[in-house]
């Protein structure tokens, strides 16, 4: 049975068509709506942290509220919750992310994650919250993200571990592959019932907070967390295994890219976008590459990208240095802005990720930039050879 994938178009967070798409891009997904009766459903959005609706960076509330208000209507006992990065305090990313309001319009509970404690599974310690719901239904926001290139299905679950149990795994798991096979270790522990894409306004750039937006129109929703993301992939017109997380998945037995998806909905060349802009840090670029993989391993493994900050973007605010897991950000003055010691930094980005006033940009060394500006090269070789055949 080939595995199903939803895209559905919709322009706006307008409430009324918002409902009927969500609703159609659930029953096209092949989730049974009725199975949710009498059931706890918990809703999981993007709420990275405190970041008003308007900068794209958190699901957007008017999607959490129809969402809700869809399990409600199925006769679910329907919650919404997440764990924000640990910056910011916890109440504060509720209000300010506009997620708050939408439980009280839907007339559904939050869950602070972080007062429902954790449990271990699998060597992992995940929120009791989203392990006890009979239902879970994750609600990602489509972006881009520095170190995972995308950010869909399978790492939105990272916002199951608690507060800053998050840097401690960022800690452990320098590097891109590790922290990879790290969030598809937790999507397999949580495995959703549901995804539900909030693609409507996705970000593009050097995501998840500091990108542009770009008015994509696409709700996509699935059953199986790796279908829907290389469902994703395809809208993009990107290989699935440039995404990470799907390389990962493969290799640790999960997913195959051989298996089958029936991608169900509006057509792929009505909702893929004109352009998409990948993040600065992504550089392996198309798999038919003539490089080896062992000489982009050793690119990678050099310099590529640091986060650096920029001083006249830069309000003091020291959320860098609290969100980074290695101590690698000091201030030495509190009227200078705060410098990264490249030695330690070992480019997790979460600096970049949760700076409010996009003051840390994202340098590439000449060698990535070589490799960018190749792999584009033999992209367009490749595309103008294959129609050239066709």
């Amino acid at each position: 049975m080939p595995h199903l994938a939803a895209l559905v178009a919709q322009a706006n967070y307008e409430p009324e068509s918002l409902l009927d798409s969500i609703s159609r891009s659930i029953e096209l997904a092949g989730f049974d709506l009725s199975a949710v009766r009498g059931r706890q459903v918990l809703l999981k959005p993007n709420m990275l942290g405190a970041y008003p609706p308007h900068t794209g960076i958190t699901t957007h509330p008017a999607f959490v509220e129809a969402a809700a208000k869809v399990f409600k209507k199925a006769g679910a006992k329907v919650a919404v919750g997440d764990s924000p990065n640990g910056v910011h305090p916890v109440s504060q990313a509720w209000e300010v992310s506009g997620i708050r309001q939408a439980c009280l319009r839907a007339e559904v509970p939050e869950v602070q994650f972080e007062a429902s404690g954790s449990t271990e599974r699998q060597g992992l310690m995940i929120a009791n919250a989203a392990l006890e719901a009979d239902v879970l239904v994750s609600l990602p926001k489509f972006k881009t993200h520095s170190l995972t290139v995308l950010t869909l299905a399978v790492k939105n679950l990272f916002g199951c571990i608690n507060g800053m149990q998050k840097s401690g795994h960022h800690r452990q798991h320098p590097d891109r592959s590790s922290f990879a096979k790290l969030l598809v270790r937790i999507a397999d522990v949580l495995r959703p019932s549901l995804t539900i894409i909030d693609g409507i306004v996705a970000m593009e750039g050097n995501g998840p907070s500091a990108g542009k937006l770009i008015n994509m129109g696409v709700i996509a929703a699935g059953t199986n967390v790796h279908a829907l993301d290389a469902a994703c992939a395809r809208l993009l017109d990107l290989d699935p295994l440039e995404i990470d997380t799907l390389a990962a998945a493969c290799q640790m037995g999960l997913w195959n890219k051989a298996d089958p998806i029936d991608i169900l909905g509006d057509p792929l060349e009505r909702l893929r976008p004109q352009r998409f802009a990948l993040p600065a840090t992504y550089t392996r670029g198309m798999l038919d590459w003539g490089i080896s993989r062992m000489v982009m391993n050793r690119i990678w493994s050099g310099v590529s990208v640091q986060p650096a900050i920029n001083p006249k973007r830069c309000k003091r605010c020291g959320l860098c240095i609290e969100a980074c897991p290695v101590d690698a950000i000091a201030q030495a003055d509190p009227d200078l802005a705060p410098r990264i010691e490249t030695k330690k930094c070992v480019q997790c980005f979460c600096c970049h990720e949760v700076c409010p006033y996009k003051a840390i940009d994202l340098k590439t060394s000449f060698p990535v930039r070589m490799g960018q500006m190749w792999a584009k090269l033999l992209s367009w070789r490749t595309k103008k050879s294959v129609t050239r055949d066709s």
